[in-house]
């Protein structure tokens, strides 16, 4: 008997622990076996040895101990290759830092002046902070190799395992610069800088322990890597208390390890639960799996814990986060994947049951962990005690808004606010009482009492909505009482609130500093295996950018933290967060780019992670800042002028300093800190500080006493007239409307901008700049002169000179552009080029001017001088600007477009002056345009279109493989036009030349391909959704050419169809994962369109604030849909991960929630055309509801409700008839006045006319069903009247806010005319509706109205909005002539009944034609031509047909013989009109051109139709469910499923053999076999009869069979309706292929088509009919199995007297008899039934079938 396997457990304690080791170099399967087996004794070659108990033998055999040996191990692949590569590296860039750690940092000389100080305090911090966030990544790192590197080496990403390696490479080499230079500032304070090297010694140390054990070749056991690992947290942590940032609070690090020994905990008892299942499982192979299971949940388990202690010092780090967030997904997995083991294994319930709470208690122990790390990553726990209530009245009160329309849920949400406002009134209090000073308590108790009474308005606007749900204007009272609790919280909590914001700021701006450090180590790091040094270089630029802006964040922080009650501090921090958001976003760019052009994949993958960090960073950043912006926003003006007087402090220090000589450059200022000056004056308020540093710096690093002397007085000036400005203004914000305070504003705003303009001109590179201005207008002058000295050289040397000079002065423009980006030096040496290369270049223009042989010519070259000048002026001034502002808005692109004017100025004038050989002035254009495109080039992040990151992509991809194309042409050209005389050094140089390009172009398509295969889609879409959330905070757009109305109207549209797809994304997240990609790809431009829209709906919005409110909603959104996009794009990639998909699940309900308050901010903002655009959508639906009702009044169904009359409503009609009339009046009136009015008015009139249309039915059903034409009259009034409303409330919501003399208003009026028309018209036929004498006339007055208004939308330009066929448009005609006909019937009749019946079937004729027309008339494959033709016949159409419905009108009136006559000329003129838009309808279809009747098409539309129902049916198979069975049944629970498939195949091979039929049908069209003008229109048709009937019997067939299949599945069916389905369809199938066969060529395409037709399970080899009969034959199977379809055996009593023996045989008898004739009787009906359907088929089915 076999021993059970022996276990151990994973054990927490020191003392003692078992270590897990996966053995890598396995083979095959592991046997598994007992070690507890009886030993065998054998004799051993030596004899007889002693055995003892207690101690271990000699071994016998050759044994390594300690490693395994090298000849046993399986060679590396080449990803573990590569990562041996990395790891090699990178260890010697850590033994690299570790050896640059033994000395101190060489500190510069500084001074003792403020900034020196400053300089001091701030490098430390910075130090601080750039150390902690190069920890944080290295401890991420760290834990990322212990996760990857957990499962089989081979499933494991060394990608990914190098990526971590990288980055813990080179942060430590970046952290070991920044430890040296604060080592030496600590010992420069006094401090021990000693201990801070030898901790960062320690580090590396353990680094380099780690990565030894990392090696993929390495045999040392997993448990060492763990040891290693856990040494770099433990070193990591020893680090950061060293330079004081352990800012994690220690308790929270405490419980965090808690939390992980309890997820341990759990997990041993699972394994143990675990053994005891495999204990009791026969089954080696299950056995082993549990085994397998529970070893990987041990091994997960203990790797969690490793996890958290590596990164527990740095949890504060969202990497670091995510990295052990991983490590819990883990083990989560595993203990799921025991669980599913463990069911496999045994059936043992109670078993069973211990495994599931085991593993219960596994992820309820990983849930606390998690909620644990989530809460930190939130902020960690509440500030103040005010902090819980405000959060929650200011979510509730947002839930209020975004509930407008729904009052149940705005009560409910009302309770919610009254609880949390009187815990926020009893906090208040309790602090009031326990206040020492009086004032400070009455203002508590003050805030406390308006709180107070704003939640009891509250609370009595919630009774009203509660009492009344269906008011609006109870909860608009709500709503208002709401706004105003929400207005009082923030006085009264509003410093908490302030300080909470504040905090989140911190969190926000520390993180994305991090996430900025790491990825500039990241991009450094990359350097070495980048191919595109351009690419490189515009990373470089962008980083440094950033990290200069790293500096003035970190103080932020710091200065925040350290004066958590100082306005300036936190205004500073605020400054700073919005002033890292472009670079940073600019980083994020070029980083993204650079990706496809690094080489090492680990290098590039790190690289694109930190860019994705930190673009994620840096939306939280931008939200933070903007809600601590308008926290903060009211100390502005006083922190500013605090701001502003110390700084004027500091720069009087300075010029001390400056004038004893003592004043020192700042480590790490050059003269590259002038441009900084210019860039200060950029935004007086904010920038003050970054001016005055760089004045000082400025002064510094001149060595001119005088330069200095200027520099800081006029930097002393803008301080003293800001100080002036600030005061001035806190003036006039005392006094809005005093005009003194403003004209003093004025002027004193005048002065600062003077003040700025003379710092900025005291830099050397403006003063040039103006300098190469005045030179231009110098050497322009010559240009005045009316006559120019003959020249004495000749023409070529002229233009030979004149060539080399645009060359040199296009190049200098180039540099001048790429200078203004650069130092001030880099400008002025650029602008001084540029005036010298233009005075030579105007020099040669005005001897090639004196070439000239006539004065016209020469006027003409003087002009384009003239030109070139003006250009060349505009571009300095443009590059004067962005050097002083790079900042400014638009100021590059005038830069470029003034770039490209000098180009195009100098291109004009070379045209017209070359005269040489064709192609010359082209190939001379060509050549200056790519000199342009070039800087472009180097500017790789500089925007230059609107395309998308993959449009793009896509453009380029194109044009490179154009430009070989174009290449090769050039070359055969100058081949084929080459001379005899041509030199053969030129020709083979041009020959190189397009070989070199060929090769340019090949390289740029291969990197192409590589940067579309390595850029992630959800990438490009996150990007998109950013770029969309960047640009509402960009700069001013220009006039919106909308109204907010419009602009309201889309954004509505758009954020509904987000949430649509957002509740798709969810179903998909559970259903069908693969197609998210294409939602969140819908989304992203959803997305995209909204946020277009909302820039221009703020600008137009009522007012300044409601437009705020608007954008900022719709950045919140965008916010949630990047996450959510970024969701998706996990939950593809892994599927089956629960976390993820509760994560997408959770981010889709925020998005949802964030598009309501996008729906309530602007419905906030225009609340009168919200209203509008409501009412309009419930018009639509009255509308739809009463063209139902008249399909039921023209049935014949729409019958009386017990025995009322048309009297018992008729007074009510014409009651709310005239009521609505008056809400007409009112929504006129209020389309101009306030938008409250405008939505009662609105309300008002759907809310009337809705009773109108449900008054109307009643008294068109009380006329009784034997009446239906006059139901369908009644019914078609209203609905005009329906149809008017809905315009007039179109009208009025486009006229809203509009003057009086707008467009929009004259179509109101005119709505409003067509309005009170129509209602007129219901109240006659009210009133004429019982008259049999008049009730026709009246219907057909009606009529002519109703055609007359149809017949004035049908000529509007207004294009429709969807467009049709003209197949569609012929078939409308035909009623035409139906209609016609019953006109003349009617009109010599006289009779009543007629004319009415006429004017029901005119009216729908007409309208239906003349909508036909012009939808099939926009067809945008109809010319411009045939549509003017068709609309003009339209026309013409309805007009005849107007006359000859007057003219009935006329004759019933009177009705004369002569009259009756003239209805045949009347007709005739219709008929012509007919016959014109039938002609017209052909023309439109072209060649093209088919009868809608003829047979043929017939047949060809019922086979599609056929295939529609098919698989329509199909489609409900595939939502049919098997009903639940007991628990207790058998192994034949599988026979429904069985059922469905076959029932699901059948249809899938029907639904294919149908479309395969109907492309034999066109092919015999096409071979003349069966014409389209049939020569035998008998014969074909009878054809086509024929096949029309057997794709019909195919149709059903498939109906009945699924029917069948779901009474079948639902417990319902027979076997015998089952199987006859299933056989009805296969024959049906054979009449099918019959029908098909008769006239077809057996060696067409079509018929291999339909005997190949694909089945369901997509193999194209199966034949038609083959498949259909196959799957009937399953499903037949299927049904004879199936346990609901077998006869029970019955338990047969047979009786033992022999009398009652004889009796059951008889009976038994009888009955066998009587199902025998039964069945003989259902045979014969059978024949009978196909011998009726026999002779209805054609000749050729019934010849087939004979034989």
């Amino acid at each position: 008997m076999r021993s059970p396997p022996c276990w151990k457990t994973p054990c927490l304690q020191r003392s003692k622990s078992t270590v897990l080791q996966q053995q890598f170099n396995r083979v095959g399967k592991a046997e598994l076996g007992s070690v507890a087996l009886p030993a065998i004794m054998r004799t051993g070659a030596g004899g007889p040895e002693n055995f003892q108990v207690g101690t271990m033998p000699q071994p016998q055999l050759q044994i390594t101990s300690g490693q395994m040996h090298r000849g046993h191990m399986p060679p590396l692949t080449s990803a573990q290759q590569a990562l041996t590569g990395t790891i090699n590296s990178s260890m010697q860039a850590v033994h690299a830092a570790q050896a640059t750690l033994d000395d101190f940092e060489t500190l510069p000389p500084l001074g003792q002046d403020a900034a020196s100080k400053a300089w001091r305090k701030n490098k430390m911090d910075e130090s601080k902070h750039e150390i902690h966030s190069q920890v944080d990544a290295i401890t991420a790192g760290t834990a990322s190799v212990v996760n990857l590197t957990a499962g089989d080496p081979a499933d494991t990403d060394y990608t990914a395992v190098g990526c971590a390696v990288t980055t813990i490479s080179s942060n430590l080499t970046e952290m070991s610069k920044g430890v040296k230079l604060l080592a030496a500032l600590m010992e420069d304070e006094g401090g021990n800088g000693r201990q801070l090297l030898q901790a960062a010694k320690n580090l590396a140390s353990a680094v380099s322990d780690l990565l030894k054990t990392a090696q993929p070749a390495s045999a040392e056991p997993r448990q060492n890597l763990l040891q290693a690992a856990g040494l770099v947290g433990q070193t990591s942590g020893e680090l950061l208390q060293q330079i004081g940032e352990s800012d994690t609070d220690p308790r929270f690090q405490d419980m965090l390890m808690h939390l992980a020994k309890a997820v341990a905990s759990a997990a041993a008892a699972l394994v143990l639960k675990a053994k005891n299942v495999a204990q009791k499982t026969e089954d080696a192979a299950l056995q082993t799996q549990v085994i397998a299971a529970a070893t990987q949940c041990a091994l997960s388990t203990s790797q969690l814990v490793a996890c958290t202690k590596v990164v527990a010092p740095t949890i504060s780090s969202p990497v670091c986060q995510e990295q052990l967030i991983e490590a819990g997904k883990l083990v989560a997995k595993s203990a799921e994947g025991c669980v599913e083991a463990s069911k496999a294994a045994t059936n043992d319930d109670q078993l069973l049951k211990q495994v599931g709470v085991a593993a219960t208690a596994v992820t309820q122990a990983l849930n606390d962990l998690l909620q644990h790390i989530k809460q930190h990553a939130l902020g960690g726990q509440p500030i103040g005690r005010y902090d819980q209530a405000t959060d929650t009245i200011l979510n509730v009160t947002e839930n209020i808004f975004s509930s407008m329309g729904d009052a149940g849920e705005m009560v409910r949400q009302a309770r919610i606010l009254a609880q949390a406002t009187s815990d926020l009134v009893n906090a208040i209090k309790a602090d009031a009482e326990g206040e020492t000073d009086l004032e400070n308590s009455r203002k508590l108790l003050s805030a406390a009492k308006i709180l107070a009474d704003a939640t009891a308005k509250m609370v009595e606007a919630a009774k009203g909505a509660a009492a009344h749900p269906d008011s609006e204007e109870q909860q608009q009272r709500l709503r208002e009482a709401a706004e105003g609790l929400r207005m009082a919280t923030n006085a009264a909590a509003q410093n908490a609130i302030k300080k909470k914001l504040v905090h989140k700021l911190e969190h926000a701006a520390k993180q994305a500093a991090a996430s900025a450090t790491q990825t500039i180590a990241a991009a450094q790091h990359a350097a070495s295996s980048n191919k595109n040094p351009a690419a490189q270089q515009q990373l470089v630029q962008s980083c440094k950018v950033v990290a200069e802006q790293i500096p003035m964040l970190v103080q932020g922080v710091r200065g925040s933290q350290s004066q958590p009650d100082s306005p300036s501090a936190q205004l500073a921090l605020i400054a700073a967060s919005q002033n890292f958001l472009q670079p940073g976003g600019k980083m994020v760019a070029a980083a993204k780019a650079t990706v496809p052009t690094i080489t090492d994949q680990a290098s590039a993958m790190q690289l694109s992670q930190c860019a994705k960090n930190l673009a994620a960073a840096l939306a939280e950043l931008r939200t933070a800042a903007q809600k601590a912006q308008e926290a903060c926003g009211p100390l502005e003006i006083d922190s500013a002028l605090g701001l502003v007087q110390s700084l004027e402090r500091d720069l009087q220090e300075a010029k001390a300093a400056a004038r004893d000589g003592k004043l020192k450059p700042l480590p790490g200022e050059t003269v590259s800190v002038w441009g900084r000056v210019a860039q200060g004056t950029a935004s007086v308020a904010q920038a003050l500080r970054s001016l005055s540093q760089a004045a000082r710096g400025v002064a510094a690093t001149t060595p001119d006493p005088q330069a200095q002397s200027a520099m800081l007085e006029c930097a002393s000036d803008v301080m003293d007239k800001a100080n002036n400005l600030i005061e001035e203004a806190r003036k006039a914000v005392a006094k809005p409307g005093d005009p003194e305070s403003q004209q003093r504003l004025a002027q004193v705003a005048k002065a600062v901008s003077q003040a700025l303009s003379r710092c900025v001109n005291c830099l050397p590179g403006q003063r040039d700049v103006d300098a190469a201005i005045r030179m231009v207008g110098e050497s322009s002058k010559r240009l005045l002169a009316d006559s120019f000295p003959p020249s004495t050289k000749s023409f070529q040397e002229a233009q030979s000179q004149l060539n080399q000079a645009a060359a040199g002065l296009n190049q200098s423009a180039n540099e001048l552009v790429q200078a203004s980006r650069g130092t001030p030096q880099d400008l002025a040496k650029s602008s001084g080029k540029f005036g010298q290369d233009f005075n030579e270049f105007l020099q040669a223009g005005v001897e090639m001017a004196s070439q000239s042989p006539s004065k016209e010519d020469q006027a003409q070259v003087v002009s384009n001088l003239k030109s070139i000048s003006m250009s060349s002026s505009k571009l300095l001034l443009a590059a004067k600007a962005l050097s002083a502002d790079p900042a400014a808005p638009n100021l590059k692109n005038q830069l470029a477009a003034a770039a490209r004017a000098v180009t195009d100025s100098i291109n004009q004038l070379i045209t017209m002056c070359t005269q040489q050989a064709p192609g010359q002035k082209e190939c001379d254009n060509a050549l200056r345009e790519l000199e342009t495109v070039k800087e472009l080039l180097e500017n790789p992040t500089q925007t230059v279109n609107d395309m998308s990151y993959f449009n793009c992509l896509d453009s380029v991809m194109e044009n490179s493989k154009v430009s070989p194309e174009l290449a090769g042409e050039v070359w055969g050209r100058t081949e084929g036009g080459s001379g005899k005389d041509q030199a053969a050094h030129t020709q083979e140089a041009l020959e190189e030349a397009v070989q070199m390009m060929k090769e340019a172009v090949e390289d740029l398509t291969t990197t192409l391909n590589e940067a579309a295969s390595a850029a992630g889609v959800v990438g490009g879409m996150v990007d998109s959704i950013t770029q969309a959330i960047n640009q509402l905070d960009e700069g001013p757009m220009g006039e919106p050419e909308g109204t907010f109305v419009d602009y309201q109207t889309t954004m509505v549209k758009t954020a509904k169809a987000i949430a649509v797809t957002v509740q798709e994304m969810v179903t998909k997240s559970t259903t069908n994962p693969d197609e998210l990609g294409i939602l969140a790809n819908q989304l992203t431009n959803d997305y995209g369109q909204l946020a277009q829209e909302a820039k221009p709906a703020a600008l137009t919005a009522e007012n300044e604030e409601i437009g705020s409110h608007i954008k900022r909603r719709v950045q919140e959104l965008g916010h949630g849909c990047a996450a959510l996009v970024t969701k998706a794009g996990a939950l593809q990639c892994s599927p089956s991960d629960a976390y993820t998909k509760k994560e997408l699940i959770e981010s889709a309900r925020k998005v949802s929630e964030k598009v309501s308050h996008v729906l309530a901010a602007l419905q906030a903002g225009n609340r009168g055309t919200q209203a509008c655009i409501t009412a309009a959508s419930a018009v639509s639906g009255i509308i739809a509801d009463l063209d139902t009702t008249i399909m039921f009044a023209t049935a014949g169904t729409l019958n009386r409700e017990n025995s009322e009359t048309f009297a018992d409503h008729r007074e009510g009609i014409l009651k709310t008839a005239k009521a609505l009339v008056e809400d007409t009046k009112v929504l006129v009136q209020n389309a101009t006045a306030s938008q409250e009015k405008l939505a009662q008015a609105a309300q008002s009139s759907v809310s009337t006319i809705t009773r109108l249309a449900e008054v109307v039915k009643l008294g068109a059903a009380s006329l009784g069903s034997e009446d239906p034409e006059t139901q369908v009259v009644l019914i078609n009034a209203v609905k005009d009247v329906a149809k008017a409303l809905g315009d007039l409330i179109g009208a009025t919501k486009a006229a809203a806010g509009k003057a009086g003399d707008d467009p929009a208003v004259y179509q109101l009026k005119n709505s409003a005319k067509v309005m009170v028309t129509n209602v007129t018209s219901l109240l006659k036929t009210v009133k004429a509706v019982e008259d049999e004498a008049t009730k026709g006339t009246r219907a057909l007055e009606a009529t002519i109205e109703h055609i007359r208004q149809e017949l004035a939308v049908f000529s509007s330009l207004v294009p429709p909005a969807k467009v049709s066929t003209p197949e569609d448009f012929i078939r409308m005609t035909k009623g035409i002539t139906m209609a016609t006909a019953k006109a003349v019937a009617a009109g010599n009749s006289c009779r009543q009944e007629d004319v009415i019946a006429t004017a029901n079937l005119s009216r729908r004729a007409i309208a239906d034609m003349l909508r036909a027309c012009k939808v099939a008339a926009y067809h945008p494959e109809v010319s411009s031509d045939v549509r003017q033709r068709a609309l003009r016949f339209g026309k013409e159409c309805a007009d005849g047909y107007l006359e000859l419905l007057e003219h009935v009108l006329v004759i019933l009136q009177k009705p004369t013989h002569e009259l009756k006559q003239q209805l045949a000329g009347y007709s005739k003129r219709v008929a012509s009109s007919v016959t014109e838009l039938i002609q017209a309808a052909e023309a439109m279809k072209g060649t093209e051109w088919v009868d809608p009747e003829d047979p043929t098409v017939i047949a060809e539309n019922e086979l599609l139709g056929a295939a529609a129902a098919i698989e329509a049916a199909a489609k409900k198979l595939e939502q049919l469910k098997p009903r639940a069975k007991p628990k207790q049944a058998d192994e034949s629970l599988n026979f429904e499923e069985q059922i469905l498939e076959a029932a699901k195949s059948i249809a899938a091979a029907t639904s294919a053999l149908v479309k395969a039929a109907s492309a034999a049908q066109r092919e015999l069209v096409a071979q003349g076999k069966v014409g389209a003008i049939p020569a035998n229109a008998v014969d074909d048709g009878q054809w086509s009869q024929g096949l029309i009937s057997a794709a019909r019997m195919v149709a059903a067939a498939t109906n009945n069979l699924c029917e069948a299949a779901n009474a079948a599945v639902q417990g319902h069916a027979s076997e015998e309706k089952l199987i006859s389905s299933a056989k009805q369809v296969a024959a049906s199938t054979a009449q099918l292929l019959v029908a098909c066969k008769v006239k077809a060529d057996h060696d067409s395409e079509a018929m291999k088509r339909l005997q190949v037709s694909p089945s369901d399970a997509g193999l194209l080899s199966w034949a038609a009919g083959n498949a259909v009969k196959r799957a009937s034959d399953n499903l037949v199977k299927a049904a004879q199995k199936a346990a609901a379809f077998q006869d029970h055996d019955e338990t047969v009593v047979v009786k033992e007297k022999m009398v009652g023996g004889i009796a059951q045989i008889i009976a038994a008898q009888e009955e066998m008899l009587r199902k025998e004739r039964e069945l003989e009787e259902a045979r014969k009906k059978l024949a009978m039934i196909r011998q009726q359907q026999y002779k209805f088929l054609p000749s050729e089915l019934r010849d087939e079938e004979q034989n």
